[in-house]
């Protein structure tokens, strides 16, 4: 019998597992992996500047993101691999570059702020998921709160805080090639944004 932990599908999904970990530890990691993410390739100096960084944290992350494995720099360009996966312990976690985008904007979104220190970090997931089902049609933004079992104004305004960063970051997301949208992201939402691509 063959020990799966040697083969490489294990070492990939291992990979994968352990960079998404890293990348949902640190505020500002998840903001750059993303930012370089939709616009790669980009210069570091840009990525800074977009989302007002300083040099010694954007170098560290940098380095952070190099050391896992999800970065490279060619010519002084920088370009990100996509991390996604679904892992299963007693419930299957599915965590991509959303869900990665979403938590990095926890920092610089008073909305996503307060909706993990009232509920935890873990709560963003299901409220990125309500999310997705008001933008597929098949929640309204009470009835995301509802099923997020939080009031009506903050399940509102955890959706409208999550609704553009799903506009921004769902093309580069592998968990979101088969999902369709039914209810636009409106112009103003995209223009306040935690991520813009440029390229």
């Amino acid at each position: 019998m063959q020990n799966a932990s040697n083969t490489p599908q294990f070492m990939d999904t291992a990979q994968s597992f352990f960079a998404v970990g890293e990348l949902l530890s640190k505020s500002d990691l998840p903001r750059l992996y993303t930012d370089l993410l939709i616009n790669s390739p980009t210069t570091l100096a840009a990525s800074q500047e977009r989302l007002e960084l300083s040099e010694n944290t954007t170098r560290s992350c940098a380095t952070t993101l190099f050391e896992i494995g999800l970065a490279e720099q060619t010519e002084g360009e920088w370009t990100v691999s996509t991390v996604s996966g679904s892992w299963t312990i007693e419930a299957t976690i599915e965590i991509g570059p959303v869900v990665i985008a979403a938590y990095g904007a926890t920092n610089v979104d008073d909305d996503l702020g307060r909706y993990t220190d009232r509920h935890g970090r873990a709560a963003l997931i299901p409220a990125v998921q309500a999310t997705v089902d008001y933008l597929k049609g098949d929640l309204t933004r009470r009835g995301a709160a509802e099923k997020l079992g939080v009031s009506t104004v903050e399940g509102i305004a955890v959706t409208q805080a999550i609704e553009p960063i799903v506009a921004v970051v769902r093309d580069v997301d592998p968990l979101f090639r088969d999902v369709l949208f039914e209810v636009d992201v409106h112009e103003r939402a995209l223009d306040k944004a935690p991520y813009h691509v440029v390229n």
